[in-house]
């Protein structure tokens, strides 16, 4: 795969005049912009997100963009159990290796993602040859089997694990999956202990999750994040996913999470970050789970991937919004990672409503960078790192 030469970042004349260009033509060249891992460096890490299709497509012109901007890199299917092992005797291996072969040879800091989840975790994994729910004792070492699988193949390269994501609800009580069922209210606990037996011992350890600024969620997670220190079980970070409103959450109260997260001694990774500008209507988060609308004139207003200049400029003011919420927190944070690379790719097409034509990252669809971008690097060039 073709890897690009950083160059510095532009000088604040240079950026205002691409801005400006971006926002009349957007059609800057990846040569002439800005790096916004160089921009942020000495803040956070910037991270993207490989999907399937990207990695089966070595020319894909999203790779221009993660080369230039992105020093972490998260798979967005590849590495969940039900991609990884669809039926017992399937494994997809492929794609992981492509992943973290790339990552490795660009020097980024890759993420495992993810060990343990509800969703996308095939029936099987908890059955046994007859079709019964194993017993507890059976899907503890049926996770740790799986665990040391992903240690053992790919350890090396995997700086970040998310090692449970999504078992706490937004009232702060255990989510009942079918891990929760078999294995009981510790299987948060046990996920960590297994993964901090198996995992190399540089890895990071992360528990993440959707809707972080919910008070029940957020006080939940910070006693379990405790709770396992008291224990002398290593959580090292907490992942607060960004699948964000353009008017929700409030910056405040991202703040205030993030700090109340940063007090526990974990660091925070902004793990999935992206912003809805087309909105959910009643649906929050990101729960996958959902009924999924249909596109339809009424709630797919710009079919054509084109945005009015007020909504361009709507959109670039939350991001900027966002960013500035999260340099002035920095010492709380180490990595930021967007999920997806362009609008073209991004989940949000699909959900809530499957085909629609949805606006949520800082590169548009022919990967040119968008009045977003530049709010976002003037939020690094206003701070003294």
């Amino acid at each position: 795969m073709p890897r690009n030469h950083f160059r510095q970042i532009a000088s604040t004349t240079t950026l205002a005049a691409l801005a400006l260009t971006a926002t009349s033509c957007n059609q800057a060249s990846n040569d002439e912009i800005p790096s916004l891992h160089e921009a942020f460096e000495g803040l956070f890490l910037i991270g993207g997100t490989l999907s399937n299709s990207m990695l089966q497509d070595p020319s894909d012109p999203g790779y221009a963009i993660v080369e230039k901007h992105f020093n972490s890199l998260s798979p967005e299917n590849c590495m969940k159990w039900g991609n990884m092992n669809p039926s017992p005797e399937v494994s997809n291996y492929d794609l992981i290796d492509s992943f973290t072969e790339y990552g490795a040879s660009n020097n980024q800091a890759l993420v495992g993602h993810t060990l343990f989840w509800h969703s996308q975790t095939p029936e099987w994994v908890y059955q046994d040859e007859a079709g019964k729910d194993l017993t507890r004792d059976a899907l503890l070492a049926r996770m740790r089997e799986r665990a040391t699988l992903m240690a053992e193949k790919w350890g090396d390269h995997i700086l970040y694990w998310d090692v449970v994501n999504e078992s706490i609800m937004s009232d702060g009580s255990w989510r009942q999956s079918k891990y929760q069922q078999i294995i009981g209210d510790d299987f948060t606990e046990q996920a960590f202990r297994i993964a901090s037996e198996v995992l190399p011992h540089h890895a990071k350890l992360l528990y993440n999750d959707y809707n972080m600024t919910d008070a029940g969620r957020r006080d939940a997670i910070v006693a379990m994040v405790k709770d396992f220190k008291s224990k002398g079980l290593r959580i090292d970070g907490i992942g607060m996913q960004g699948h964000w409103l353009m008017d929700y959450p409030d910056t405040e109260d991202i703040a205030a999470s993030i700090r109340a997260f940063g007090s526990t001694g974990a660091k925070v990774h902004i793990t999935e970050l992206d912003l809805d500008l087309l909105g959910r209507s009643s649906f929050f988060g990101a729960d996958v789970d959902i009924k999924r609308l249909t596109a339809n004139s009424e709630n797919n207003p710009f079919p054509d991937g084109v945005l009015p200049s007020s909504e361009e400029h709507r959109f670039a003011l939350r991001y900027e919004e966002i960013f500035q919420m999260l340099v002035a927190e920095a010492e709380h944070i180490e990595r930021v990672t967007f999920w997806g690379i362009s609008d073209k790719t991004s989940w949000l097409n699909n959900f809530p409503v499957r085909g629609r034509t949805n606006f949520a990252l800082l590169f548009d669809r022919q990967f040119q960078p968008k009045p977003a971008f530049y709010r976002v690097l003037n939020a690094a060039s206003k701070t003294d790192n």
